[in-house]
C-alpha cells in the first residue's frame, strides 16, 4: 500500500476517532470548481477537507443503507457542534487552520431530514449499500472509497499518541494504530457528482469506517467525505412493553439470535425523546488545560478525566453508569448494565416523566466486543391512563373568541386505514396543512385551524425561545385529534423570512411544540422548501391540540453583523455538517474528546453501549492478567 493512501487513511482515522485540531485548508480543491474548509500539515502530508452544506442532495454527505430497511438506530436530533477558539494552531509536530476568521465561532449542524436521522446496523448476511450526494461541481469526478475496518485499538492507540504530543508523522500514527485493515474501491461519480446505492458486499462483523478521498495533482489528498457503521455478529431481539405506567420500573429481556451459550454483558440505555440532541460546544484557547468539550452542558473532559494519562482504568462499571447517567442528565433517561449471562434488566424508571422514551440494548462478548444492538421506543404514561384514555378520546380546545386573531377550516372524509390530507387553501394561518392515517371511519368532517393573540388558554406556561406563532388545531368534534384514533400526523407550517431576519432567528433552531401532558414538548421538525416569503417546514406529532412554533436567536449572526464583515457571516445556507470528518475537522488537538465526537458523528446511545463493551473487556483482561500472575507464583 503505497504511504499517500496510508497518510489519508490515517488523517481520516484521526478525525472520526479523536477531535483533533482545529483545522481548515487556503483554497486548494480536488477539482477547480470546489473549495477546501480545511487542512491538517503532517510532515509527511497535507489532507484537506471539502466543505460540507446544509443541502442534504448536494451537501458532500454519505447515507448509508436505505432508510426504510433493515434495523436502523435514531440518531440523537438535533446534532450540532460549535467551535470557539484559535483558527490556527500547532501541536505535537502537526499544523491545522480553520478557514474562519480568528474571534468567530464556527457551527455544525448535521441535516435532520428523515434519511439522516437513522443509521442503520448490519449484519453479516445483509450487503452494505452506500450512497454520496454531491456538490455539482464533481461531476463525473474519479474518487477512491476506503473502507476501513476498525479495532478496539485504533482509538486507545491514538488518543494515546495525542497525550504524548507527538502526531507529527500520519504514516507512522496509522500503522501503530490500525495496520492494514482496509480496502479500496474506486468510482466514477455521476453527473451530478453522486454515488447511488454502491454496493460494498457482506462484511464480517465489526466497526467500519468510510472515507471518500482524491489524490490532487500535487500529491496531497482531498477528503470529500467520511461516516462510520456497525455490524454485529448476531440480530439482538428485546422484549420489552411498548408502555408502562409513571411510577413503575422499566423490565425487559434480550436474546441473539444464532448464538451459542450466553456468555455476553447486556447494557440498556433509557432515554427520553426530547433529549436525546447531541448539542455540543468546543470552546479552547489553544492549550491543553484552557480546552473543554461540552456535551449537552456536560463537560467531557473534566467528567471522564480524559486529560489524565490513566484514563483508560478510571472508570468501574458502577462508575461508568453513574457518568452516563449524569450525560444523559437527571430525570430524562436511565441505565442499566447486567453481569455475565444475565439476560434480563430492570432499568430505574418510576421515577421519571411521562413521555415517550428510546432504549437502546447491546450486547458485549468478552472475546468479541459488540456483537449486538437495537433500538425500540416506551412510552411512560401517566397513573390511571389506562381508564382514562377513553375519556380523553374526544380532545377538547375550545378558545375564547377574544382570543383566536385568525381561522381556517378544510372538510374531508375519513376512512379507516386511510390516509387523508386537510389543505388550507385560504393560508389564513401558518398552517397550511396536516395529514394523518385514521383509525376509524368518521365520515366528512371539518380540521379547524386558529391562529392565536397569545398562548392558548388551555396552556399554563409559555414555551422557551421566541414564539412565531401560537396555534390551535382540531379534527372534528375533538375525537380524531386524539392520539387512540389517528397515527403518523403531520403538521405542515410556514415561517415569515420577514420575522426571522428582524429579529436574528437561527432557522436550524425553529420547531413545532406540542402542549401535552401539562409541558410544552418539542417535535421533530423538518425544512421541506422555501421561497421568497417563507421557509416552510413539517412537524411529526401524535396528535392535534395547542402548538407553538418557536425558535432561538442567532447570536453568531449578531455578533457577525455588527462587525460588519458580510464575507465570514454564517448564513442559513453556510451553516454546515459532516459525518464524521467536518466534526473532527475544526477542533483543537488539545481537545481528547474521542467520546465527544463519537456522540456528535454516530449516535448518544450507541456510544454510551460501546463504551461499556470496552469496561468489560478491560475488566476481564485484567482478571485474566490477574489470574496468570497468581499461577506463577
Amino acid at each position: 500500500m503505497r504511504k499517500s493512501q496510508l497518510i489519508l487513511i490515517l488523517a481520516i482515522l484521526v478525525l472520526t476517532s479523536t477531535p483533533v485540531m482545529a483545522s481548515s485548508a487556503p483554497t486548494v480543491a480536488c477539482c477547480e470548481e470546489t473549495e477546501t474548509i480545511a487542512n491538517l500539515n503532517f510532515t509527511d502530508k497535507v489532507v484537506y477537507f471539502l466543505d460540507h452544506t446544509s443541502d442534504p442532495a448536494e451537501g458532500n454527505w454519505i447515507v448509508m443503507g436505505c432508510p426504510n430497511e433493515g434495523t436502523r438506530i435514531q440518531l440523537p436530533t438535533p446534532m450540532k457542534l460549535t467551535y470557539n477558539g484559535p483558527k490556527h494552531m500547532e501541536y505535537g509536530g502537526a499544523k491545522g487552520a480553520l478557514n474562519k476568521c480568528e474571534e468567530e465561532s464556527y457551527t455544525i449542524t448535521y441535516p435532520s431530514t428523515r434519511s439522516y436521522t437513522t443509521h442503520p446496523i448490519f449484519l453479516p448476511t445483509e450487503k452494505v449499500e452506500m450512497s454520496f450526494y454531491g456538490e455539482p461541481a464533481l461531476e463525473n469526478e474519479t474518487v477512491d472509497i476506503y473502507l476501513i475496518k476498525l479495532t478496539s485499538g485504533c482509538a486507545h492507540e491514538l488518543l494515546d499518541s495525542f497525550l504524548a504530543g507527538d502526531i507529527r508523522n500520519l504514516n507512522t500514527l496509522f500503522e501503530e494504530s490500525a495496520g492494514e485493515e482496509y480496502k479500496k474501491y474506486s468510482v466514477k461519480l455521476d453527473e451530478c457528482g453522486d454515488i447511488s446505492d454502491y454496493n460494498l458486499g457482506l462484511l464480517d462483523a465489526g466497526q467500519y469506517c468510510i472515507v471518500m478521498v482524491q489524490q490532487n495533482q500535487d500529491r496531497s489528498l482531498t477528503v470529500l467525505s467520511s461516516t462510520a457503521f456497525v455490524v454485529t455478529e448476531h440480530k439482538l431481539c428485546i422484549s420489552s412493553p411498548s408502555s408502562i405506567v409513571k411510577g413503575k420500573d422499566l423490565d425487559i429481556s434480550m436474546s441473539l439470535e444464532g448464538a451459542a451459550g450466553n456468555d455476553c454483558t447486556y447494557a440498556a440505555v433509557l432515554i427520553k425523546e426530547q433529549a436525546y440532541k447531541a448539542n455540543i460546544e468546543i470552546n479552547s484557547n489553544g492549550t491543553k488545560a484552557g480546552t473543554s468539550v461540552i456535551v449537552n452542558e456536560v463537560d467531557l473532559i473534566e467528567e471522564f478525566d480524559i486529560n489524565s494519562s490513566n484514563y483508560r482504568s478510571k472508570l468501574t462499571k458502577n462508575e461508568l453508569q453513574t457518568e452516563i447517567q449524569t450525560l444523559i442528565g437527571e430525570g430524562k433517561g436511565a441505565i442499566a448494565i447486567g453481569e455475565v449471562g444475565q439476560d434480563k434488566l430492570s432499568l430505574t424508571a418510576f421515577d421519571l416523566p411521562v413521555g415517550c422514551y428510546y432504549l437502546l440494548v447491546g450486547a458485549y462478548s468478552p472475546e468479541k466486543g459488540l456483537v449486538g444492538l437495537n433500538q425500540t421506543e416506551v412510552e411512560i404514561k401517566p397513573k390511571g391512563s389506562s381508564k382514562s384514555d377513553d375519556k380523553k378520546d374526544k380532545e377538547d380546545f375550545t378558545e375564547p373568541e377574544k382570543n383566536i386573531k385568525k381561522k381556517d377550516s378544510c372538510q374531508q372524509f375519513v376512512s379507516n386505514g386511510k390516509k387523508v390530507k386537510f389543505y388550507f387553501k385560504n393560508a389564513a394561518t401558518p398552517v397550511g396543512y396536516i395529514e394523518f392515517y385514521s383509525r376509524k371511519t368518521a365520515g366528512r368532517i371539518t380540521a379547524f385551524v386558529e391562529e392565536l393573540k397569545g398562548k392558548s388558554s388551555k396552556v399554563t406556561e409559555e414555551p422557551e425561545g421566541e414564539v412565531y406563532k401560537y396555534i390551535n388545531i382540531q379534527v372534528g368534534d375533538g375525537k380524531l385529534s386524539s392520539s387512540k384514533n389517528i397515527k403518523d400526523a403531520i403538521v405542515g407550517f410556514k415561517v415569515s423570512k420577514e420575522w426571522i431576519d428582524e429579529n436574528h432567528i437561527d432557522t436550524d433552531t425553529i420547531v413545532l411544540q406540542h402542549y401535552t401532558e401539562d409541558q410544552w414538548n418539542p417535535l421533530k421538525t423538518e425544512k421541506t422548501g422555501e421561497d421568497d416569503e417563507y421557509i416552510y417546514f413539517e412537524a411529526e406529532t401524535t396528535s392535534f391540540s395547542p402548538f407553538a412554533i418557536v425558535a432561538s436567536k442567532n447570536i453568531l449572526l449578531i455578533e457577525e453583523k455588527t462587525g460588519g464583515d458580510e464575507d465570514h457571516s454564517i448564513s442559513d445556507e453556510k451553516q454546515q455538517g459532516n459525518s464524521e470528518i467536518a466534526m473532527g475537522s475544526d477542533t483543537s488537538p488539545v481537545e481528547d474528546g474521542n467520546s465527544g465526537l463519537k456522540i456528535a458523528s454516530f449516535l448518544l446511545g450507541a456510544l454510551v453501549i460501546i463504551a461499556i463493551g470496552a469496561i468489560i473487556k478491560k475488566r476481564t483482561a485484567e482478571k485474566s492478567e490477574d489470574e496468570n500472575s497468581e499461577k506463577k507464583t
